[in-house]
Order: C-alpha cells, then structure tokens, then sequence
C-alpha cells in the first residue's frame, strides 16, 4: 500500500509542476498594443439561433470601430427555425451584413462547410470568428484587433458565461474557465493547446494556405483547434487578448444532461493533434485521477494511504487555485473563485469519465448525434 501511495504522491508532484509551469506562463501575455486599424470580417457560426441571433448581431453592428473597416458574416449551418428571416432582415437593413448559408439536407461537415461558404465572401485580412449565442461589448473588435502585429497570426480571446445565479452554474462556469486557463497558459509559455471559436481572431491567409486541409475535417479536430495549429506551423506568434473589453458572453448548461454533453463534445473535439506539452500535463492528470480512486477504494482497508491521499489532492488544489486565481483576475472576474472548492470536489467524478467517454462514445449536441469522428446521419454519414 506504501507503494501505491508513493505512486499517487508521485503522480501528484508531476501534475502540480505542470500546473504551475502553465501559472507562470499568464504572466507574459501582455503585448504593447497595435494601432493599425485593419480591415475585419467577424464571422458568426449560427445553427437555430432564432432566441439568441439577434442579440448577437446588434452586439456586432453596435461596435466602436470603424464601420467601413468590418464586415459581419453570417455562417448558417443548415437552420430550420426563424435564422434565416432574421439574417434577412439585418441584411437589409445593413450594407456590411452578408449571409452564407449551408440548406437543410445539403451535405455537410456541421459547421465546417457553413465556414467554408463564409470564408469564401470574407474580405477582411481579420477573421473574427464567434458564435451566435454570444453577446460582445462594444470595444471588442478593437480590443482584438490591437493585438495584432507584424508577426501575430492569431489572437485568443476570453470566452465567460453570464454571472451565475446557482452554485451548479458557478461549477460549469469555472470549470469552462479552467480550458480558457489552460488554453492562455500553454500560449504563455510557447506552446498551444486549445482556444474557442466564440471569440478568436486570425490572419485570412493562415486560412488560406489551409483552405485544402479545413474542407477536409470532419468532426474533429475542432476547427479552432485546427487553426490554431496552421498559426503556429506558420512560424506565427501567437497572443491571448486580455483588455477586458475582448472579453466575449455566452451562456452555460441549462442542465446536468447539457453539461455532461456539451464536455463530452469538447473532449472529442481535440482530434490527434495534441502537443508533446499537452500530452505532458494530460497524461499525469489522467493518471493522478486514476490512482486517486483506487487509492480511495484501498483506504477502506488500509487507512495508511490516507496521509498519501490528503497531501497529494490539497497539492492539486493549491496548484490549481493559483492559476485559476491568475487568470481570474487578468479579466476581473473573480467572483468566480467562490465555486472552485465545489468544483475541485465535483472534479475527480467526471472529468476521468468526460475524458473516456467524450472520445469512445457518442455524444448529442443542439439536437444532433455525432461520434468523435462524424454526425450520425444514416450509418455515420456526413
């Protein structure tokens, strides 16, 4: 049993030197700001956003930029509710609004060929990518475009649910704030692992010279992810936006089913294209959640292990407070911390889970079927 507790400390020690190798990449993100004003086309990923779509279009018509300098693209992923009436009434109403659109039975990669149309008509240098359940402040787009210089390719922003009104909404906000931490971290560091299409911003011509590539993805990898890496094979640096005013709102699960769902959705999304780096945290994250259960089940019959047990999961937790106490508060939202014992407590029960099934099984996402490689369309057809 001495074994198995030296195992579970071990594996504890790894994951907190990680951890805190990511911390200390938050505190080389800022970048002396550009004042170029380049020409943006914010594209917006849509699939029946009828009760959200319009809230999200005022957002981006109503910015503080130039208005002859942005366009706004309306990526629609085959929509059978009102999106389309609504798109067309904004179109006409507004010279910089276009519309792309995938129809309801047309073959489709879901989202990406909705992309593809998009990014066909986009004439900006800029892709500002995000999603039309979002809402954006009205410096946003120049909060990200400032970001960018001669050698950044690609610029991360922070992605937040709405103030949560419950404890289990303070749980799925900050734990989908810990994938934004470990997104910006890795980029702190030199390395990358994840961003969110919501609010990302990139050069055209990575997307360009990728164009081939991203008509080809399937479910996975995600095509953030996707283009995140093009960024950095480029020879690109890449920047995380942190003026608050790039900070993008969305809203959480509406229930435990949702939630489950959509972190199964994220943990298939990541494809084969992971760094050394990521394997390099993931791997004795895994293992310590692992080793952690079996530790608890053998300290039923051996309470020696449970000295191994408390100091290797309070190490965890103090390695993960101070990242997340780090990034929290480059955005000022720390109101957040308050949820982190209730999630550092749920954590250890699904994330191992999330990680297995995310990837083995299939998951549901806006009322469609998908399995880590394809939607579930006649026989896994899409």
């Amino acid at each position: 049993m001495t074994v198995l507790g030296s195992a579970l400390a071990i594996v504890a020690l790894l994951y907190c030197i990680a951890v805190v190798f990511l911390f200390t990449g938050l505190f080389r993100l800022r970048r002396k700001p550009s004042d170029v004003v380049r020409m943006v086309s914010v594209v917006i990923a849509v699939h029946n956003e009828e009760k959200n779509l319009e809230a999200c279009l005022d957002c981006c018509i109503n910015q503080d930029y130039p208005s002859d300098k942005y366009e706004v693209v309306v990526a629609d992923d085959r929509s059978i509710d009102a999106t389309p009436s609504i798109v067309e009434r904004y179109r006409k109403k507004y010279a910089n609004v276009k519309y792309a659109r995938v129809e309801p039975g047309e073959v489709a990669i879901p989202k990406k060929t909705a992309l593809v149309k998009a990014l066909k008509i986009a004439v900006g240098e800029i892709i500002l990518s995000t999603d039309g359940d979002c809402k954006q402040g009205r410096g946003w787009i120049t909060s990200m475009n400032r970001c960018f210089t001669d050698r950044v390719g690609m610029v991360v922003g922070h992605v937040g649910y709405f103030r949560p009104g419950n404890v289990w909404a303070g749980i799925d906000a900050l734990d989908y704030c810990s994938h934004r931490a470990l997104g910006a971290g890795y980029i702190g560091v030199g390395s990358v692992y994840t961003c969110t299409a919501a609010n990302m911003a990139y050069r055209k011509d990575i997307y360009t010279a990728n164009v081939d590539g991203f008509a080809q993805l399937k479910v996975r990898p995600a095509e953030d992810n996707y283009l995140l890496h093009c960024t950095r094979n480029a020879g690109y640096t890449i920047a995380v936006a942190t003026d608050p005013d790039s900070i993008v709102e969305t809203t959480g699960a509406n229930s435990f089913s949702h939630f489950m769902q959509q972190r199964f959705r994220w943990s298939a999304y990541g494809g084969s294209i992971t760094t050394i780096g990521v394997k390099l945290f993931f791997v004795p994250a895994l293992l310590f959640y692992v080793l952690l259960w079996i530790c608890m089940v053998a300290a039923i019959f051996s309470p020696s292990l449970l000295p191994f047990l408390l100091l290797s999961f309070t190490g965890k937790v103090v390695a993960d407070f101070l990242l997340m106490a780090k990034y929290t508060s480059l955005y000022r939202i720390g109101h957040l911390l308050r949820y982190f014992i209730p999630l550092s407590i749920v954590h250890p029960v699904f994330a191992p889970l999330v990680a297995i099934s995310g990837n083995l099984f299939s998951f549901t996402w806006k009322k469609r079927r998908y399995t880590a490689e394809c939607e579930v369309v006649e026989g896994c057809q899409s």
